[in-house]
């Protein structure tokens, strides 16, 4: 606890200066009262922990659940309490690894923040749209980047901590090993049955008179934009988008950053100035404009954007078109004739349908579960996808085995150990309470 003590008298300093900032008030206006910019939930050795640093936590943990997809909880208060424990035991890893003269690669660090944003700005289709994203939830790119920052310069102290303290009096026998595996034997991983497939697709499209609406629209853009129209009036009045009010303008973007191969392809091609052709993406069809291009690469767009929709009759007419050459394949006509005249899969199409050979476990979720018990020589459902209505025909299975201990020994050895090291680590964690200052507000 000498340790610890060290630290108080400058901890109370800053709380009496936080405290003394939030009774003063505003300079002007006196009458207004207190004004709470942020307060202490936490403080641990020297390190204090702001109501703004849990909140950024918890809007991150949010975030990370909206891009793996998975339900965000209704009742956070349970979450709050552990994040604000996940961020003291942080700092005393921290407090622990600074007294051992420990340090991180900020460089290192650098450089995982900027792949992390990278991934968010795929993930949502642009910077622009990411950063949105965050200012619905309260934070700014900077904030982002920030907070990304701490985390992993706590990732890093916790290895080098793990690496001193915990991982060198780990020790796994092999016994230990055989134990976990023969108790966790229904959760083996098995090697999956590997799949030689032939598809037929049929494609999901607008109906002829929407698309030929707007085959017109995009006439009479090109028209406008060819008689000397400026491209901001003529997206004002023709874009459906959401910059639409803005003249078309949709921000400044990177090599790869935009949503589609085919918009990142002409956008990074086109000249200042100049106007794309029609490009269709799942989305509808955009016209870009590049306004300029800046010392770094990076260029600042606009575009006319004009939707496609699909109806629930698209649907139905593709499904019904799909369902008739299932059932003529049922009847006995050879499935790569079917094919070779139906399909709209190119790739396959000229093959009789053949897809190829592969293992269900690369196949995507929807398909694994169309394949997983379809039996050699037999032809699915029709099932519905993003690409539009697929049939499928199992032309050859080969069964996948299960993994033998001695195949699975190596892997299983590390996750003992890390069960191990978890313990250790909890351990470790809770005698930092002792040896170090924590005062948890109310």
């Amino acid at each position: 606890m000498d340790n610890a003590r060290k630290g108080i008298p400058g901890l109370l300093v800053l709380a009496a200066a936080v405290a003394l900032a939030l009774a003063a008030g505003p300079v002007c206006g006196q009458d207004e009262g207190p004004l709470l910019i942020d307060r202490i939930v936490a403080i641990v050795d020297e390190e204090a922990i702001l109501q703004s640093d849990l909140d950024r936590e918890l809007e991150l943990y949010r975030m990370d659940l909206e891009y793996q997809g998975q339900e965000i909880p209704a009742d956070l208060t349970r979450v709050r309490e552990e994040l604000l424990q996940r961020l003291i035991e942080s700092k005393l890893i921290i407090a622990a690894a600074k007294q051992a003269d420990m340090t991180v690669d900020e460089d290192a660090i650098s450089q995982s923040v900027e792949e992390k944003i990278q991934q968010f700005v795929e993930h949502f289709g642009s910077l622009e749209n990411l950063e949105n994203e965050l200012r619905k939830n309260g934070m700014t790119l900077g904030d982002y980047r920030a907070r990304m920052r701490s985390q992993l310069r706590d990732q890093q102290y916790l290895r080098l901590v793990v690496g001193k303290f915990i991982r060198p009096d780990v020790e796994v026998l092999e016994n230990e090993v055989r134990d976990y595996y023969l108790a966790h034997l229904d959760e083996m991983p098995a090697d999956p049955d590997s799949l030689t497939i032939a598809d037929i697709l049929v494609t999901v499209q607008p109906s002829l008179e929407v698309r030929q609406g707007v085959q017109g629209q995009v006439t009479a853009i090109q028209q406008a934009l060819a008689a000397g129209r400026d491209f901001a009036d003529v997206a004002r009045e023709y874009s459906r988008g959401p910059a639409a009010s803005r003249g078309g303008r949709i921000g400044s973007f990177g090599p790869g950053e935009l949503f589609d191969p085919a918009l990142n392809n002409a956008a990074f091609k086109l000249p200042v100035g100049q106007v794309s052709e029609p490009i269709v993406s799942a989305r509808g069809v955009h016209l870009v404009r590049v306004d300029a291009v800046e010392e770094d690469g990076r260029r600042t767009l606009s575009q006319i954007f004009l939707p496609i929709t699909v109806t629930q009759e698209d649907i139905d007419r593709a499904e019904q078109k799909i369902r008739t050459a299932r059932d003529r394949i049922i009847a006995g006509e050879a499935f790569s004739l079917v094919a070779a005249e139906v399909s709209e899969d190119p790739g396959s199409a000229r093959n009789g349908g053949v897809l190829g050979t592969f293992s269900l476990d690369d196949l995507s979720s929807q398909f694994q579960e169309v394949l997983r018990d379809l039996q050699p020589g037999t032809v699915s459902d029709p099932v519905l996808t993003p690409a539009g209505w697929y049939v499928f025909k199992v032309l050859d299975r080969t069964p996948g085995h299960m993994y033998t201990f001695d195949e699975l020994k190596e892997n299983l050895r590390q996750v003992v150990e890390n069960q191990k090291i978890e313990t250790a680590l909890a351990k470790y964690v809770e005698g930092l309470r002792s040896r170090f200052f924590i005062d948890l507000k109310g």
